[in-house]
């Protein structure tokens, strides 16, 4: 055997045995203080990041592990077909449940983070998480791959409907994170147009400034009241008053 192979071989071994015990919920400890190091996080967000990894990991690993697809492999950049839109989907009912039990005897902080959280990519990152962990074997995040199927971890439940199955109030006096990560910014987007909507009434955003981000969002806030076209005009001309096109990117804010 070559001795330049050997490297590699080490490399999918350790694959092989986190993906293995990945999916029956032994996953390998991700300092999320360390990771998030901008972040400042509090300890309800670090628990609740940590319930969401415990939770939404191995249910995923698990549909991957049924279906022998290896989210390692170069197709997996851009996966066409093998069932796994249909069987993540199916799997969402399955988290929000373990989530619930979890969750049980968390602090209403704490599961006021998870909730918000999950509307917002939660089940996305955290496995982001993962996947640079066993890739590296360092508390880091993984932006190359995954792309594609980060879109299926998403999780589409109303957000009331969510925080009715969590024991949550939505309009609680709780902070909600944005995560910060070399130059971007995570949990950014939402599961739904309602979700957007529900943020502004929560004072995360402001409803034109969101609405110049994604054109469908704006659409969505005018046709509620919660904005005029006259209003994001304004802060457009305010923001951009040459009216230069690069300084007002689109944003696509709904998963």
């Amino acid at each position: 055997m070559s001795l330049d192979t050997t490297p590699d071989i080490d490399l999918n071994q350790n694959r092989q045995f986190h993906r293995q015990y990945g999916a029956n919920a032994m996953l390998p400890d991700i300092d999320w203080t360390k990771l998030f190091k901008y972040s400042k996080l509090n300890e309800a967000q670090v628990e609740a990041l940590e319930t969401l990894y415990q939770c939404a990991v191995p249910l995923a690993l698990q549909v991957f592990d049924e279906l022998r697809f290896d989210v390692f492999e170069p197709y997996a950049y851009k996966p066409q077909g093998l069932g796994l839109f249909e069987r993540l989907a199916e799997q969402e009912d399955k988290l929000i449940q373990s989530l619930e039990e979890a969750s049980a005897e968390l602090s209403k902080h704490t599961r006021h983070q998870i909730w918000s959280m999950l509307l917002r990519g939660g089940a996305v990152l955290v496995f982001k998480a993962w996947l640079g962990k066993v890739k590296t074997g360092e508390d880091q995040l993984d932006t190359n791959q995954f792309d594609e199927l980060s879109k299926l971890l998403f999780i589409k439940t109303p957000p009331h409907e969510l925080a009715e199955r969590l024991r949550v109030e939505p309009m609680a006096n709780y902070d909600h994170v944005f995560l910060m990560y070399g130059n971007d910014v995570y949990l950014d987007r939402f599961n739904s147009l309602e979700t957007a909507a529900l943020f502004v009434d929560l004072g995360v955003y402001d409803a034109a400034f969101l609405s110049l981000r994604d054109d469908r969002v704006a659409e969505y806030l005018i046709d509620k009241g919660y904005v005029s076209q006259e209003q994001i005009d304004e802060l457009q001309c305010a923001l951009n008053p040459l009216f230069c096109a690069d300084l007002t990117p689109k944003q696509d804010c709904i998963a």
